[in-house]
């Protein structure tokens, strides 16, 4: 009796035994094995008594079949996702999602959206707490409709009033707008609902979507404040800087600007610089008059740079700086080539390269100032020409660039622009404040001129009665007519 007891004994220690053993071999041992042990044999030895120990658990397999998908291997990713959901299809009680979960992120991964949204919602149907289910469905449910995506995703506040529904919705419009604009301002709407603290604490990067939605739509101050707080966790992230910086600029706080171009520049982890990060670099100096500096940073942007039109644009900040640092034949040099690298030059950049030779002429002197005044009013004649519903702002500004070579009026230079801008103006009426201002200021040159410089009193007095009558409390026109 004895004996036979004894061989019970045995037999049943033998079988804990060995169900310890298998035991030992944990979930977590097989998903490390997949990821990174480099035998094949051995990984397959450890799965495979994992897979026998829990046969029944379908998280464990699912877990395993997650391993799979996390290195690539799609057949083996399968292999488990339909043993996970065969348990759980054969499950009375306690049914999980897992199973469902890891078929649709396979489906996903193989660019199968529809399969993969039907998956997600086997998850939730099953398991109908399973919150990652809902979100996953609309996440995918975007590409077909945002708004029936984050109505889906509404549901999920019945089940926690806690998770950030606002950031996932902010997540999926801000995915939309990337092929229609028409849904940032949801982006902006739904982000607006949480604290930046929120944001970065349910996933960074939605933080940085946010930033990036303000920046695109001109709510600078909104950017800086996502950036700034996005610093304050990541002090040497290139992104933030970068924000920090844009942002600063467009809101003209150019002392702060300099601050984050040294960040970025110089203390931000992994930065990738970019023809941008240089542009706005030189905008920050070229505001805080710090011209050499800015020069140095808009040349490295012309040397990143690719398009012609981009080209042209770096051209014209350089221009403007040497402008600014009194180097006009520099600056002309570069607005030459402004012109010719932009595909659409229109008026105003004529009128800015005539503006370039009026500045030089205003500081130089004899011969060199006469030639700087005559390439400018030789730019304006051309203007004309080009866009004769500017002619009358062609005259007026060629009457007073004149005016530099001949202050005191005593050679009469500007006579025929001022003349042929009364002529333009009468004939159209004065329709504007401009108008009317460019008008009084031809009638008084051309009354002064007539009268004290030629001598031509008779001559003068239309003009003064007409100035009169523009502007009937001239002080110049009643005093040179009670004269008569």
């Amino acid at each position: 009796m004895k004996a036979i007891k004894y061989l019970f004994m045995g037999a049943l220690m033998t079988v804990v035994s060995s169900s310890a053993m298998a035991q030992e071999v944990s979930v977590k041992d097989a998903v490390n094995a997949i990821k990174t042990n480099k035998d094949k044999a051995a990984v397959a030895a450890i799965v495979k008594d994992v897979t026998k120990a829990y046969k029944k658990d379908a998280k464990a397999l699912a877990a395993i079949g997650r391993a799979y998908l996390d290195v690539k291997d799609t057949a083996n990713t399968r292999k488990y996702a339909d043993m996970a959901i065969a348990i759980t299809n054969k499950s009375k009680s306690g049914k999980v999602g897992d199973g469902f979960m890891l078929m649709g992120d396979l489906e996903y991964y193989k660019d199968d959206p529809g399969a993969a949204a039907a998956m997600y919602q086997n998850a939730y149907y099953y398991e109908p707490n399973n919150i990652n289910a809902y979100v996953k469905y609309a996440r995918v449910m975007r590409g077909v409709s945002p708004d029936m995506a984050v109505e889906q995703l509404e549901k999920v506040r019945s089940l926690d009033p806690n998770y950030p529904v606002d950031a996932e919705a902010a997540h999926i419009y801000y995915e939309a707008a990337k092929k229609n604009g028409a849904y940032m301002q949801k982006v902006l709407e739904y982000y607006g609902k949480l604290t930046p603290a929120k944001l970065y604490a349910h996933d960074p990067s939605y933080l940085t979507e946010y930033a990036l939605a303000a920046f695109a739509n001109q709510k600078n101050d909104v950017s800086k404040q996502l950036a700034l707080y996005g610093l304050s966790q990541k002090p040497r992230n290139a992104g933030y800087n970068r924000l920090a910086l844009y942002n600063s600029v467009e809101l003209k706080q150019y002392e702060d600007a300099a601050k984050y171009v040294d960040a970025l520049f110089n203390k931000s982890d992994s930065v990738e610089l970019t023809a941008n990060d240089y542009k706005f670099a030189g905008l920050t100096f070229s505001a805080l008059k710090d011209y050499d500096s800015a020069i140095n940073y808009y040349n490295k942007q012309l040397a990143s740079a690719t398009d012609p039109a981009l080209k042209a644009g770096v051209y014209k900040e350089l221009s403007d700086a040497y402008k600014a640092k009194g180097d006009f034949a520099k600056s002309l040099e570069l607005y030459e080539e402004y012109l010719k690298n932009n595909p659409k030059v229109g008026i105003n950049d004529y009128n800015g390269l005539a503006t370039i030779y009026r500045n030089q002429a205003a500081n130089q002197t004899g011969a060199a100032q006469t030639a700087s005044v005559n390439k400018a009013v030789e730019i304006y004649n051309q203007m004309a020409e080009k866009y004769p519903s500017n002619a009358d702002f062609c005259s007026f500004m060629a009457a007073r660039t004149l005016g530099i070579s001949d202050p005191t009026q005593a050679k009469g230079l500007a006579r025929p622009y001022y003349e042929k801008l009364i002529k333009i103006i009468e004939a159209n009426g004065v329709k504007s404040d401009a108008d009317k201002s460019r008008l009084s200021e031809a009638y008084t040159y051309m009354g002064i001129y007539l009268y004290k410089i030629k001598n031509e009193a008779a001559a003068a007095k239309p003009y003064f009665e007409k100035l009169l009558q523009l502007d009937p409390e001239n002080a110049t026109a009643k005093q040179v007519l009670a004269t008569y």
